[in-house]
């Protein structure tokens, strides 16, 4: 699932109205439960995967860009799978990928508690 980074209008709203935790869905932001003001992780750009798409090749997973100063952990997806062991900002494409699309979950906490949002998808030829 791709998704689109916040307008700068959309973060003066958040900022201006903080009434819940970011959750990151295309084509926009989402405001969902939890009070802002509790200092849950709170998304404001959504976590990018880079790289060249190709068998052996190494894709990189952003963390994307987050409020209230969390840390990340990452798992990389293919079909909407956890890949086992995957679990690094980095993973390298395997000849199992081809056909399919990968992305990268960003699991962003703090004292707060947890907050979780994907990547886009990369297509694997």
């Amino acid at each position: 699932m791709a998704v689109d980074a916040v307008s700068a209008a959309d973060l003066a709203y958040i900022q201006a109205h903080p009434i819940g935790v970011v959750k990151a869905q295309k084509p926009r932001l989402k405001v969902v439960k939890d009070n802002h003001k509790n200092g849950l992780p709170v998304c404001t750009a959504a976590p990018a995967v880079t790289g060249t798409a190709t068998v052996g090749q190494v894709q990189t997973c952003s963390s994307g860009t987050w409020l209230n100063t969390p840390t990340y952990v990452y798992q990389w997806r293919r079909r909407s799978a956890n890949i086992p062991g995957a679990t690094a900002a980095t993973y390298t494409l395997q000849a199992v990928d081809s056909g399919y699309q990968v992305e990268c979950e960003v699991s962003a906490s703090n004292g707060a508690g947890v907050a979780v949002t994907k990547s886009n998808a990369v297509s694997v030829p």
